[in-house]
């Protein structure tokens, strides 16, 4: 992921939320600086929206059927979180029973079982996704998707996103998801993240010498990051790895330690909205969805982002928005899902949209082998090493992270139609 506003192309800038860029002229030459209002920090709420389960829902519902709006086709990528099931019913609040909810079932996953008894529930058809439900067309899939992307994808997710969206698309379609209310409606840490930012060896410079001696895949790593990579998903291949792959690469922690100062007595919650929700949530999850949309001609809706929504919930008091003190986030939201559908997150866990990814480097283990060993980008050295260690993924149980990343980066290089220019 490079930080906003940067891209991974040269002289091209993106804005995230909050960004804004001032171009000047001399007469002869355009420049651009960067500055940044964030919109959402904890402060900037007023606090005098009125908390009611039925006016969020009835907000909810008309958000989602005005994106809906003269669209017959859509889809819900439905996984058994907060946020997509609190969309299933806005669909069913708002009349919209011909939506079809898409779940994507992982080898050894169970989501896909407790979306289904929530569609039976509210009365929407419901469909499971696999790999081995679309069988041998997966890798024209994929093809398809890095050959239609712009920029590499960033999410370890993505690939069961494309999954999910592909089957049995039809031009024009609407893909509804749930990503995008995060930095919102309070962006809180998990318990075990919010301890590990504590106690990690990584806020000292030391320890980055230490770190370069432990596998990638290691569970060490997490005693050795940088305290804002908590804010960050999976363990990827490191500076120490990438140095080799890539040649030319620079390593990203210096940025991330100035950032940590500049942060410092900053909020833990607005923090966590500055950096994950800017540059991941909207970088990465968010993204997701609109590269897969895209790809195969559909277009992603969000109703979180509507402006109705967020003046709705970003304004309501503290105390309805998330809990502080018990890390417990989306408080109004949790109150409607268990007054409609009983739904407990301590019993059915926190859910996101999953990805087999041991499972998939198992068995495409020959398709992301020659997508590495043909990528220019990489150092053929340092490739057909990461290439020839593919088959203990198993070894550790978060290598897949690396090689996934790995993937996903030489098949939008090998592939990406705007690089052929």
């Amino acid at each position: 992921q490079v930080p906003f506003p940067g891209t991974v192309y040269r002289e091209v800038s993106a804005l995230a939320m909050g960004d804004r860029a001032l171009l000047s002229s001399d007469g002869e030459d355009l420049s651009v600086s960067f500055s940044l209002e964030f919109p959402y920090l904890s402060r900037l709420s007023r606090e005098d929206s009125e908390p009611d389960t039925g006016r969020l829902l009835a907000v909810l519902a008309e958000a989602t059927a005005d994106a809906l709006e003269g669209r017959r086709n859509a889809r819900l990528l439905l996984s058994a979180g907060k946020d997509s099931t609190g969309l299933a019913l806005a669909l069913a609040e708002a009349g919209r029973h011909d939506v079809t909810c898409v779940t994507y079932a992982g080898e050894g996953d169970d989501e896909h079982v407790f979306a289904a008894d929530v569609c039976r529930r509210l009365g929407l058809p419901h469909r499971t996704v696999s790999m081995d439900s679309l069988g041998d067309s997966v890798p024209d899939v994929l093809e398809r998707f890095f050959t239609e992307s712009p920029v590499p994808a960033g999410d370890l997710a993505q690939i069961a996103t494309v999954l999910a969206v592909s089957g049995g698309a039809a031009d024009g379609e609407a893909i509804v998801e749930g990503t995008g209310n995060d930095t919102t409606f309070g962006y809180l840490p998990r318990v075990k993240d919010r301890r590990a930012s504590r106690l990690t060896l990584g806020r000292w410079g030391w320890a980055e010498g230490i770190r370069s001696l432990v596998p990638p895949g290691s569970q060490l790593n997490h005693f050795l990051r940088d305290p804002l990579e908590f804010n960050w998903t999976g363990l990827r291949l490191r500076y120490h790895e990438t140095r080799r792959l890539i040649p030319g690469a620079v390593p990203t922690t210096p940025h991330w330690r100035a950032v940590r100062h500049d942060l410092r007595g900053v909020d833990f919650v607005d923090r966590r909205a500055l950096l994950r929700g800017r540059h991941f949530e909207i970088g990465c999850q968010k993204e997701k969805i609109g590269l897969a949309a895209r790809a195969f001609g559909l277009r992603a809706v969000h109703p979180y982002q509507d402006r109705c929504v967020i003046d709705y919930y970003f304004n309501l008091p503290e105390s309805s928005r998330y809990d502080r003190d018990g890390l417990v986030n989306k408080v109004l939201l949790r109150q409607l899902l268990h007054e409609k559908l009983g739904y407990d997150e301590s019993v059915i866990g926190k859910r996101g949209f999953q990805f087999d990814g041991a499972a998939f480097v198992r068995r495409h283990g020959a398709l992301i082998r020659a997508e590495i060993l043909q990528c220019r980008l990489f150092n053929r050295e340092a490739a057909e090493r990461l290439a020839g260690s593919i088959a203990g993924v198993d070894a550790g149980r978060h290598f897949w992270h690396a090689v996934v990343g790995a993937y996903q980066l030489a098949a939008w290089h090998n592939h990406s139609r705007y690089l052929k220019g």
